[in-house]
């Protein structure tokens, strides 16, 4: 028995809606434990009158892991969207180019949300490393100098202590990042036909090339 299209419309969402709530109680159900230690540490900064610094301890972790997910997000979005609009339009007819051409045509109608959830996955993962340099994140933005100069380099020895060990996280977080931005650009561009590993001639497009040094520059 076929049910009309509105009422399959109606039952996907349904099923989507379900799934949805799933997953919220499975996330729910593992991060129990996390939120009775983060209720605990409350209660205790609270008992001692201190309930200033526990909220600044939080802000600590939290803005850092917003900032590192937010900018991972623009930059794997922009390469993605970079990646689709570079796709070369007319592909040798073979084996290889056949398969990614009904796998464009399935995904064309999603690309925006493939894009989006693809970022959107990559950036939790990269930027959730953020939140557990809270203690270099605070040292680099409550810096205090020493008021002693480093006879080489003419800084104050407070760089060393204080801002240094963030940067160095910083430096190592970028370079993590696009090396993962640099194999899911490539990954896209071999599903738009950009790169054809089979191909006899060309394997890769020069706009592909360009696309892919950019990025090996930056790194």
């Amino acid at each position: 028995m076929r049910f009309p299209a509105p009422v399959r419309r109606r039952r996907a969402r349904l099923h989507g809606w379900l799934l949805a709530l799933a997953l919220l109680l499975v996330v729910l159900f593992l991060s129990a434990r996390g939120l009775a230690g983060f209720y605990t540490d409350f209660l205790w900064f609270d008992s001692l009158g201190r309930r200033d610094t526990w909220s600044r301890l939080i802000l600590a972790r939290v803005l850092p892991a917003t900032i590192f997910t937010l900018v991972f997000f623009l930059v794997m979005l922009a390469n993605l969207t970079i990646a689709d609009r570079l796709a070369p339009r007319g592909l040798p007819v073979g084996p290889e180019d056949e398969l990614l051409a009904r796998y464009r045509g399935a995904v064309h109608p999603y690309q925006l949300r493939i894009r989006v959830g693809l970022s959107a996955f990559f950036a939790l993962v990269a930027g959730g490393s953020a939140a557990a340099e809270w203690r270099r994140w605070l040292l680099f933005t409550n810096r205090v100098d020493f008021g002693v100069r480093d006879p080489q380099f003419g800084l104050d020895v407070a760089f060393y202590v204080f801002q240094l060990p963030f940067l160095v996280f910083v430096f190592d977080w970028l370079f993590a990042a696009l090396v993962i931005v640099l194999v899911v650009t490539a990954v896209a561009h071999y599903v738009n036909g950009g790169i054809r590993v089979q191909s006899p001639f060309q394997r890769v497009t020069p706009q592909v090339k360009a696309h892919l040094s950019v990025l090996l520059a930056f790194m």
